[in-house]
């Protein structure tokens, strides 16, 4: 079982997205699964070159200088090729938070995640302690396994956790949406898979967001779920 997961280091750091630390998070919840990640780093330019055996590639980026995001390099379009080549191919994706706006110099990824984030349109409130509730239509899908609702507030699987409420971005035809929240009474999905075997998920911005376990939970559920077809992964409660 192989799991790559990319980290946007330097040439897609930006200014707002601790990477570093959320990708410690993420490859702690892959390791209770009993897979060992595969760390990979936007230092070189061919860093996702070779996805030959990956069976997941989790991405954890933003998308570079805001002031001067990164110009198209060729040297990247290996990369690039290969990501989607993989997608292609029904290889497993998660894009991460800040994925949705990673790689602004190449417009494949928004169609790979099935969004995009759109300057002056998309944003959040502040963050806080916040609701993430399951989608009406998605309450039974295996990513809210071992997720309760409220009792007496909401009838849905929820996440409650620190973190930003992303809204208002491009949600592709054909995703079906898996988490949300409603904010000043309108719904707002943050979370979707899109071609069977990717995701998007949009929690995440910081360490604190991965101090909630029904975070940890969620993010442990959508990896067993996109891995379905290679293994039965179980979760190893002490190590979540």
């Amino acid at each position: 079982m192989s799991v790559v997961i990319f980290t946007g280091l330097s040439r897609y750091a930006d200014p707002w997205h601790p990477v570093a630390e959320t990708s410690a998070q993420i490859a702690r919840v892959v390791r209770a699964l009993g897979v060992e990640p595969d760390l990979r780093t936007d230092e070189t330019p061919d860093a996702l070159a070779d996805l030959t055996g990956v069976d997941l590639l989790i991405v954890n980026s933003g998308r570079g200088n805001p002031d001067a995001p990164p110009a198209y390099d060729p040297a990247w379009q290996h990369s690039f090729d290969a990501v989607a080549a993989h997608a292609e191919a029904g290889g497993a994706v998660l894009g991460v938070h800040s994925a949705a706006a990673a790689f602004p110099d190449w417009p494949g990824w928004a169609d790979i995640i099935g969004t995009g984030w759109t300057p002056g349109v998309s944003g959040h409130p502040e963050a806080s302690i916040a609701v993430f509730e399951a989608d009406p239509s998605a309450g039974d899908h295996p990513v809210f396994e071992g997720l309760a609702p409220i009792a007496g507030v909401t009838e849905d699987p929820v996440v409650v956790a620190y973190d930003e409420r992303y809204w208002r971005m491009p949600v592709h035809e054909g995703n079906v949406p898996l988490l949300g929240h409603r904010t000043l009474g309108d719904w707002h999905v943050v979370g979707w898979s899109c071609g069977g075997s990717r995701i998007y998920d949009g929690l995440g911005h910081d360490a604190r967001s991965y101090a909630s376990v029904h975070r940890r939970r969620y993010l442990a559920n959508e990896i067993r779920w996109l891995l379905r077809d290679r293994a039965a992964l179980t979760i190893d409660e002490g190590e979540l």
